[in-house]
């Protein structure tokens, strides 16, 4: 290669990309030299592999048959489990997260981080838990080790243990999307037939947190929409606790920021249901509690 190994993986995958771009998307999906073809019946499957490899052909590639596998009701990919009934984590891959020892140090917390971050989509308040390890990482902020330090590590490791089975997504069924905003963060949930398809939580940073109520719970919106690929056109009812936003686009006295947003929204398929805080447990629970609050004092991981 001209600029030698280093560009090699960004190159080769971008070589796969064009070579699968047919069927990217459709039933492929391609991670390197990982390929996976995901089909809705036998007869099916076999059209689709035997479309794969045309393309793969074509290309001049080849295949190694004992690193292949055909047929399967459940694989091991990229650290998940994909079955049928959904995905969720490869307990053998988790389990150097789940043993490791507490942090001595900036380095050794965003270590932690940087390993636990791929799990985050399974995880429900992952931002929140989060919180207390995020400080840690600040610039010029010394490394304390507090109580609530050792709750949010131990309760983010029994959440990748007890990690649920999300649901995979169906084109031809609604989504649902329920979402919260606080002060500190924003959590939302993607379901479908009243089961979670991806959590998604994160911290707002000084500048978002000055925003209004409604530009916060405006906000958590846009960035969980932003999943294009997964919504486009598709119709999306939007499940929050903030009535005001039902009524977005009759408001006459928005501010540009919200003019902004609210454009954003027109150009997708939105419906708005307004719920009482009460009825919206599992984003309340992603943006509103605290760690201390949402795990037991003896981190126990099973039910009581």
């Amino acid at each position: 290669m001209s600029f030698g190994l280093l560009g090699a993986a960004p190159n080769f995958q971008k070589a796969i990309d064009i070579i699968l771009k047919p069927v990217l998307g459709k039933y492929a999906s391609v991670y390197m030299d990982d390929v996976i073809i995901s089909s809705p019946s036998f007869v099916h499957h076999v059209e689709h592999l035997r479309e794969v490899f045309r393309l793969l052909q074509e290309a001049g590639l080849t295949l190694n048959k004992y690193k292949c596998n055909f047929g399967c009701e459940k694989l091991k990919y990229l650290g998940l489990v994909i079955s049928k009934d959904g995905i969720t984590t490869d307990k053998s891959k988790v389990k150097a997260i789940i043993e490791m020892k507490p942090p001595k140090n900036a380095k050794e917390a965003a270590k932690f981080l940087g390993m636990t971050q791929w799990y985050q989509e399974i995880i429900k308040g992952y931002a929140d838990l989060c919180e207390p390890l995020y400080q840690l990482n600040k610039k010029y902020r010394k490394f304390i080790w507090l109580e609530e330090t050792q709750v949010a590590f131990e309760s983010i490791q029994c959440a990748i243990m007890e990690a649920p089975v999300l649901k995979l997504p169906d084109f031809n069924v609604p989504f649902k999307l329920f979402t919260d905003a606080t002060s500190i963060g924003l959590g939302a949930v993607h379901t479908q037939d009243q089961r979670p398809i991806t959590y998604s939580s994160r911290t707002l940073n000084n500048l978002k947190r000055n925003y209004t109520v409604t530009e916060r719970e405006c906000l958590v919106v846009i960035w969980a929409l932003n999943f294009r690929t997964y919504f486009g056109l598709l119709s999306v009812k939007v499940i929050m606790d903030h009535a005001a936003l039902t009524k977005l686009t009759n408001d006459k006295n928005l501010s540009s920021r919200m003019i902004r947003w609210a454009l954003k929204l027109a150009k997708l398929n939105v419906g708005w249901e307004h719920r009482p805080g009460v009825q919206n447990v599992v984003t309340n629970v992603l943006s509103t509690y605290p760690v201390e609050s949402i795990v037991s004092e003896n981190i126990a991981c099973g039910s009581d």
